[in-house]
């Protein structure tokens, strides 16, 4: 896996895989604001957009970029997606302020990018819970954003009704694994060459080299966010029989020291 680079989110980074399930439930347009910050301590401060922005930070348009709402919009947010890390969700000085984001009939998701080590513990993720709570969120809900499936329930069931929701998504980061996960790979026979895991998660590790995308071996962490999104099933994981809460056993474990 490559060192962490200044701006851009690292192959296997959890918060990517925030980002996409959050942008894929709530979808673009008028009223649809994604803000806040998905950095770490590693690639430093990053707009949630940039985890999918080839290039990062730095390469990210300025249509993307969007700013928290400040209550003065002609056209005033109907869903906001607010992503803070867990690490600032805790700190008072830094913990997002969601009063003027919660505007009649508005709904506003508060996306707490639990990936500290300490978060991936039971007693972490009640801290992050009781804070949400604190700050105003009605209801909490803890996942796996590499659980796709699940974590894309749960959006759109905070999506049906107004107010803040909190939605917690533990995952190790990528850094922080023991060991290497033996990597994806694309079935060259079969790709089409849509590109489409590439476009929906810019993963530092996928590359379109014509006819069809490929994945470098020494860049990918095995998050296997790419095989969820291509449509014609030709991303091959060494893990596609485990289930979501396996494969995430497996993260944490490594994270926390667990495994050899």
């Amino acid at each position: 896996m490559r060192r962490p680079q200044t701006g851009v989110a690292c192959a296997g980074c959890p918060h990517r895989a925030a980002f996409v399930v959050v942008k894929d439930a709530v979808g673009r347009g008028r009223g649809r604001v994604f803000c806040g910050d998905a950095g770490c301590s590693a690639v430093g401060p990053l707009h949630p957009a940039a985890t999918t922005c080839p290039g990062g930070e730095a390469a990210l348009m300025p249509r993307y970029r969007q700013a928290v709402p400040a209550g003065d919009e002609e056209v005033p947010a109907t869903v906001c997606a607010h992503f803070v890390p867990d690490r600032a969700l805790l700190d008072p000085v830094r913990a997002p302020e969601l009063d003027h984001l919660a505007r009649e009939g508005a709904t506003v998701l508060l996306c707490v990018l639990a990936s500290r080590r300490d978060s991936q513990r039971p007693e972490g993720q009640a801290a992050l819970v009781a804070r949400a709570r604190e700050l105003g969120c009605t209801d909490v809900a803890v996942l796996d954003p590499f659980d796709t499936l699940a974590s894309s329930g749960a959006v759109f069931s905070a999506l049906e009704a107004p107010g803040v929701h909190g939605l917690v998504f533990a995952s190790p980061c990528a850094q922080l694994m023991v060991g290497a996960f033996e990597p994806a790979e694309v079935n060259a026979f079969a790709c089409m060459g849509c590109q489409r895991c590439n476009q929906i998660t810019a993963c530092p590790a996928l590359a379109f080299v014509p006819p069809t995308c490929q994945i470098d071996p020494d860049v990918c962490a095995g998050c296997d966010l790419c095989a969820d999104f291509c449509r014609t099933h030709t991303i091959l994981s060494p893990r596609e029989r485990l289930s979501p809460a396996e494969k995430h056993a497996m993260r944490v474990a490594r994270a926390l020291g667990e495994v050899a």
